[in-house]
């Protein structure tokens, strides 16, 4: 690609931003977004797909005891991308891109350095670990196999979770995408010839997924190495900024708390469903991995949008910004609905997909529907969150992204477990959600009340009305 058509493909994604009709900016920004997330939603199935084929519980209740750390390594990541987004954006929606490239070369440099000690704490510590996350003594041996790789490649898992977001901030949906894709579709290749044709089991899962991780990172640093972007990450473009530090913090770290939360309630659901037998572990598992699908391609719609909304908030398009987040929300809704219907449908389906083993299917269904249910109310939590995170709303961010499960989910399977046992250990997710949802609206009308009222002020005082 010479110098002119750089410069062109960078004013085609500024123009997504800026002055695109909004239907058509938020489809051309979340299919490959979804797209990227679709093909994660297979590859973070593919271990448990392929590891059920063995019918050995056991390792399938591993994998699903290792997933919660899976998603904290992936959480550190997130902090760079969620936060180094939002301000890239935002700065890109000021004119200022030397700031947005600062920001970017500290958020890909910071990643790297946190990825690095997260891997070295985790070997250290991971029996630990794995025992905190609900791992009993038949599944101890299965979940070391697994986790000791992933640790290995933890670094190149979180750096590429940060570039993606980061890519993404500057409307580069498409090269995301392939990012994401790329790695996923080789893990998915490799999968079945390290755990059958080697028979290296576990071990070869998590070998697959650091490989495909690591050609996903390449993919995506070779963007930057090449110039295509309108931000750097040059470590040329790295100072540190208290001030940048600040920003990418307050978003970021709250988006990752979320995540990282998330981790931990999945790591307690492991324990509380493990006093319930590995069976339950297993078929909570399977479950988590199933319904995934309709929370990651919800995500990948958010996260498509929120370069949208981060750049209208920063031009100060505040009614731009509300017709995004109208017409998002509708189209989250109306697919979450759509899957939660084939959830409550064809729940044996789901589960026989990675396991046949007649107990876990059997579990697996009563867990599945009562979280079909509260499905159709993620679109408007997940759009809602990412407004939050896109426009540098600390607080807001902070309190829906801890809501899902510091606030919600974990003490709601303390107590209805408590009170109901198996029945409302599986109800306690599904309140989550709704409450969440219900929280999150009340807090978008405050924001949109201040907004508008922000608006009319600055218009009056420009002579305008």
């Amino acid at each position: 690609m010479n110098g002119s058509q750089k410069i062109n493909a960078r004013q085609d994604r500024t123009h997504v931003l800026e002055s695109m009709p909004v239907n058509r900016a938020i489809w051309t920004l979340a299919v490959p977004t979804m797209t990227a997330m679709l093909i994660q939603v297979i590859y973070n199935m593919t271990d448990t797909f392929f590891i059920g084929k063995l019918n050995d519980p056991h390792m399938v209740a591993a994998i699903a005891i290792s997933m919660p750390v899976f998603m904290i390594i992936m959480g550190f990541g997130n902090v760079f991308a969620v936060g180094g987004a939002s301000l890239i954006s935002r700065l890109l929606g000021r004119g200022e891109r030397e700031g947005a490239s600062q920001a970017g070369a500290i958020s890909f440099w910071s990643a790297l350095a946190v990825c690095t000690v997260v891997s070295i704490i985790g070997l250290i510590y991971i029996e630990p670990i794995l025992m905190f996350c609900g791992a009993s003594e038949n599944t101890i041996g299965f979940g070391k196999s697994y986790l000791a790789i992933m640790f290995l490649g933890s670094p190149f898992i979180g750096l590429k979770m940060a570039l993606a977001g980061l890519l993404r901030s500057e409307g580069a949906t498409r090269e995301a995408m392939i990012g994401m894709m790329a790695g996923s579709i080789l893990n998915i290749v490799l999968d079945p010839v390290f755990i059958f044709s080697f028979k290296m089991g576990v071990a070869g899962a998590a070998i697959a997924t650091v490989i495909g991780n690591i050609v996903g990172f390449l993919y995506l640093i070779s963007f930057y190495l090449k110039k295509k972007g309108i931000v750097s990450i040059s470590w040329n473009h790295y100072s540190f900024n208290k001030r940048a530090y600040a920003d990418i913090f307050k978003i970021g770290i709250p988006a990752s708390v979320g995540m990282i939360l998330m981790s931990i309630g999945f790591a307690i659901a492991n324990v509380f469903a493990a006093g319930f037998g590995d069976d339950v572990v297993a078929a909570n598992g399977v479950v988590m991995r199933a319904t995934n699908i309709a929370v990651m391609l919800t995500m990948g719609l958010a996260h498509g949008c929120q370069p949208l909304m981060g750049y209208s908030y920063g031009a100060k398009k505040f009614e731009r910004l509300f017709e995004t987040v109208k017409r998002s929300i509708t189209i989250g809704t109306v697919m979450c609905t759509v899957f939660a219907v084939l959830f409550i449908a064809f729940s044996n389906f789901w589960i026989q997909v990675f396991i046949n083993d007649p107990t876990v299917i059997g579990f697996g269904v009563k867990i599945i529907r009562p979280l079909a249910l509260a499905m159709p109310v993620l679109g408007l939590q997940m759009i809602l969150m990412t407004m939050f995170q896109s426009l540098g709303k600390t607080v807001e961010s902070l309190v829906v992204s801890l809501g899902r499960q510091g606030l919600f989910f974990i003490p709601a399977l303390v107590i209805f477990s408590s009170l109901w046992g198996f029945n409302g250990f599986i109800f306690a997710l599904p309140f989550s959600d709704i409450a969440t949802t219900l929280l999150s609206v009340l807090l978008f009308l405050n924001l949109r009340k201040n907004l508008l009222v922000s608006s009319e002020k600055v218009t009056e005082a420009t002579g305008l009305i």
